[in-house]
């Protein structure tokens, strides 16, 4: 196998898709390329890449791009989307109806998805509703256009009332009934290197893009998402994958106020370090929470006032001040050095500043503090994959799956403004990655 022919194979492919490959993920890469053709090897892909008509790129394309999804994928965040009041908004403008993008659609679940969520939520109404879904991969649009041959995993989450009205049920697979696809157009689209809106289309009120930024570098994750922002309409809004969102490939993105609107660009400059918006929520266990009484750091320091610090910590960070988030964090590491959680929105803030090596050592420090931590251990999987570390950050993220624990209540400031749910999905989607070698 020769290295530099398959590594502008690569290049390639990043160029034309966004998927960073790297060196030991050619292995794969190289395996992709022999199931698009027997006995072809990459000098002699590159060869054949410009030859008219030539699909042999489109091939490769499909065989490396991810096509694994199924109805209902972390639904609660498209629940989230008020289809009444996107209506209600379309018609007050003088709008044509609602119009919803899904990118990177794979083959069909996600956008059916949300045809099933509109008609349920708009009945006859949902005619108003117009849903675009779009891929890079051929093979996978066929299928979703087809809409036909799903999987009982594909439907696993479906209720059996909803896959009786929008499914038909043919030798133990289904296919999409035609009054659903009918909400549902397909068409061949590249986030990275076609314009967005596509060709012919005007902006959208709802763009889902979701778990597909975490396989591109980060560059490219910044120009597809101005480039997505770019394809709203004004109070629209872009909805991601608990992946994208808790790996840090969308760092620059931030939950709105807006309930139609399960996802905002913050300002430029703003970093959601966690998902949920502090203070926005009451803490569980009410008066009794605050009542509890203060449990003592080694320097005497009421511990409720250093989880109060380090929400401070946090909620500057969010609002993108990372000097004055490792300020806070200081001052409480000088207080009690053995401060897990301080060591952990230490490494978070030098994570977010750019500095994964700092990360390391201060999320090392939380671990060895608390090695049940397994948001901690998250974070560095993070850190290790930011400095190309992929063995470390494979071990990293296999400890934070074996450590994530709803019921901790040691680090209640912090797990207060995280779904750990999204956390396990972003740690097995890098893992899954791993795995593969590319995907």
């Amino acid at each position: 196998m020769s290295g530099e022919p398959l590594r502008e194979v690569a290049e390639l492919v990043r160029s034309r898709t966004g998927i960073a490959i790297k060196d030991a993920q050619l292995p794969a890469l190289a395996a992709a390329i022999g199931r698009v053709d027997p006995g072809l090897d990459p000098a002699a892909l590159l060869a054949r890449v410009n030859a008219p008509h030539s699909t042999v790129l489109s091939r490769l394309v499909d065989e490396v791009t991810v096509q694994e999804t199924y109805f209902f994928r972390e639904l609660r965040e498209l629940q989230a989307i008020d289809w009444q009041r996107l209506l209600e908004r379309s018609r007050d403008s003088g709008g044509g109806g609602v119009r919803v993008w899904v990118a990177a659609c794979a083959t069909g679940e996600e956008a059916y998805s949300l045809a099933i969520l509109a008609s349920e939520a708009l009945g006859p109404d949902s005619r108003a509703v117009s849903i675009l879904a779009t891929d890079v991969s051929s093979a996978a649009l066929r299928r979703a256009e087809a809409g036909c041959g799903y999987s009982q995993r594909s439907v696993r989450n479906l209720p059996p009332a909803l896959r009786q009205r929008y499914l038909i049920e043919e030798d133990g697979r289904y296919r999409v009934r035609e009054s659903l696809k009918s909400l549902v157009r397909f068409r061949h689209h590249n986030l990275v290197t076609d314009p967005s809106p596509p060709l012919g289309e005007v902006p959208f009120d709802v763009i889902a893009c979701r778990n597909v930024l975490i396989y591109f570098d980060l560059p490219t994750v910044e120009r597809v998402i101005v480039s997505l922002e770019g394809a709203l309409l004004g109070e629209g809004s872009l909805v991601l994958g608990a992946a994208d969102r808790v790996t840090g490939t969308a760092g620059g993105l931030r939950r709105g106020g807006d309930s139609a609107a399960p996802e905002r660009r913050a300002p430029r400059g703003a970093k959601r370090l966690l998902r949920r918006p502090l203070g926005l929520e009451p803490k569980p266990g009410g008066d009794e929470e605050a009542n509890r009484p203060a449990e003592r750091s080694p320097d005497g320091t009421p511990r409720r006032r250093a989880e109060d610090r380090i929400e401070d910590a946090l909620l500057a960070a969010d609002d993108g001040d990372l000097e004055r988030a490792a300020t806070i964090v200081s001052s409480l590491l000088a207080a009690d050095p053995l401060l897990a959680d301080a060591h952990f929105v230490k490494g978070l803030v030098e994570l977010e500043a750019g500095n994964p090596r700092a990360a390391k050592a201060s999320l090392r420090r939380c671990l060895y503090l608390d090695p049940s931590f397994g948001l901690a251990a998250f974070e560095l999987g993070r850190a290790h994959d930011a400095s190309g570390d992929a063995r470390a950050a494979r071990r990293a993220y296999e400890q934070a799956l074996r450590a994530l624990d709803p019921s901790d209540e040691r680090h209640r400031a912090i797990l207060d403004q995280v779904d750990l749910g999204d956390v396990a999905a972003a740690c097995a989607a890098r893992l899954r990655a791993e795995r593969s070698g590319i995907r």
